[in-house]
């Protein structure tokens, strides 16, 4: 169907693509992988006429053709899914809709409100994007994209998905799997089947999905193999170019919140209420880490806004480190707490800045980095490359704007600067690990066990069940604003995901 010949990407001195060769048949779905930086996102976004190669063709049918822009790549029958949504927030989710491709409100409704149906998935229409829970507006992504495709009037069609489950539960994962099994065998033109491409750090969720996997590492194509013939380790070391495994807590949790405890908790939320929570209570004490298990937009940022001073409460109250908050500021906060944010572009990062000036914002004015209110850029540039090579950003250069970074790069800023001073007391994470490969995804959990081990306190909020339970001590669920207690280690992951449905 599709074939991308010897393709070459540069980014000034950075190498991104290095004469890369990739095949999307009809029919298959095809598993992209590769650390963050391989090249996935990019080889993608020449295919969709995000970018232009440097080098090489497309060509789809035999034919070689020039995908000079997203609108002639979905002329072409080619959708895809943006690891960073490509949505209007101030326009409705039937609005976004129409206005990607090209119609009107009323035309596109009927044909929107059917695949919303068809994946089970309760999205309101007329509700404004930027009131949406980040999972949700990953669905509204992905019925875009599969809209497009239904719109093509080719023969080919081609749905690209990057890092699609990233902010999806695990019954939504398999909702959407089952959509894309029906996808690949439905067939355009010839029915011949829609052809997928799979961007992915889940390798589990790559063996069971994919027919087809290609790896990539530094911009180099590594391998293309049946699925069936890779373990996951197999994959992982292809990936990162040795073998590696996600760290997990030994033993059972130590459980430092047990009841009777006589230890101060760290951080101490007493019967708060605030949007959907109503007189939601926890503790995180001394060595421990929490896990925050719930489906997507059940009150996990309404607990998390609260904690950090974001929004008021409406009734309770939060302890920091032994101290009231419920009145304080977020600058005061700040210094007692490391805040890994769900959303990096809204709340985390600013896109237009270098990579050094995200790495100072929570720290300016401290010393070294400020002295009588002069700003002290030597000191700022030395700190810079420090948390770069430490948690291996890649980046030709500290002064690259944060913007032009992949992903997962851009993530690995806000673990730097959030993570590197060990004297905060609290760790807030949330989805920390989203669009990570399995070695930051490793780097980062070990992060948190690190912080765990100095005696932190770590709340982690995490849609990853999987990852949430291999370093929690203990795990609560968080269904329609109420939090209930599990009997983690001791209970199952099957349990636990009935907590999360209500049952």
């Amino acid at each position: 169907m599709i074939e991308l010949q010897h393709i070459t990407k540069r980014f000034g001195p950075l190498l991104a693509l290095d004469d890369v060769s990739l095949q999307i048949a009809p029919g298959q779905i095809h598993g992209l992988l590769g650390e963050n930086g391989a090249g996935k996102s990019t080889i993608m976004n020449v295919l969709f006429g995000l970018l232009k190669p440097d080098a090489g063709v497309i060509r789809i049918g035999g034919e070689e053709v020039r995908v000079g822009s997203p609108r002639v790549a979905r002329s072409l029958g080619i959708g895809m899914v943006h690891q960073h949504f490509k949505l209007v927030p101030t326009l409705t989710v039937v609005e976004n809709f129409a206005l990607s491709l090209a119609t009107s409100v009323r035309a596109i409704r009927p044909a929107a409100q059917r695949q919303l149906e068809a994946l089970r998935w309760p999205v309101e229409l007329q509700a404004r994007v930027e009131n949406l829970s980040v999972g949700q507006q990953q669905r509204v992504e992905i019925t875009k994209a599969l809209l497009a495709i239904e719109r093509s009037s080719g023969g080919n069609r081609t749905l690209i998905l990057d890092e699609p489950t990233a902010v999806l539960t695990p019954q939504e994962t398999a909702e959407l799997f089952a959509a894309l099994e029906v996808l690949k065998r439905s067939g355009g033109g010839g029915g011949s089947g829609v052809g997928i491409v799979f961007i992915s750090h889940k390798l589990a969720e790559v063996q069971r999905i994919c027919d087809v996997v290609t790896i990539l590492r530094r911009g180099k194509h590594i391998l293309t193999a049946p699925a069936s013939t890779l373990s996951a380790e197999e994959m992982a070391e292809k990936m990162i170019g040795s073998r590696i495994e996600l760290p997990r807590v030994a033993g059972e949790g130590r459980g430092g919140g047990t009841e009777g405890s006589t230890r101060r908790a760290l951080l101490d939320v007493q019967n708060v209420s605030s949007g959907m929570l109503r007189g939601v209570s926890l503790q995180v004490y001394p060595g421990e880490i929490v896990g925050i298990a719930g489906v997507d937009g059940n009150g996990q940022s309404d607990l998390v806004q609260s904690i950090i001073g974001a929004v008021p409460v409406t009734g309770g109250a939060v302890h920091l480190d032994g101290e009231e908050a419920t009145r304080k500021s977020i600058r005061w906060r700040i210094d007692r707490m490391a805040f890994i944010a769900e959303d990096r572009h809204r709340e985390a990062v600013v896109l237009p800045l270098p990579i050094r000036d995200n790495l100072m914002l929570k720290d300016y004015r401290r010393r070294p980095f400020s002295s009588a209110g002069w700003l002290r850029f030597g000191a700022w540039r030395s700190h810079s490359r420090q948390l770069v090579s430490r948690f291996d950003v890649r980046s030709p250069s500290i002064l690259t704007t944060v913007g032009r970074l992949s992903g997962g790069n851009q993530q690995k800023v806000v673990l730097a600067r959030e993570l590197y001073n060990q004297e905060k007391p609290v760790v807030v994470a949330v989805n920390p690990t989203r669009g990570l490969d399995v070695g930051a995804t490793a780097f980062v959990m070990q992060q948190l066990l690190d912080a765990r081990a100095r005696n932190a306190g770590v709340l982690l909020v995490h849609s990853d069940l999987d990852e949430l339970l291999a370093i929690s001590d203990r795990v609560l669920v968080l269904y329609n604003g109420v939090l209930t207690a599990s009997d983690w280690p001791k209970a199952t992951k099957d349990s636990i995901g009935q907590l999360m449905l209500g049952v």
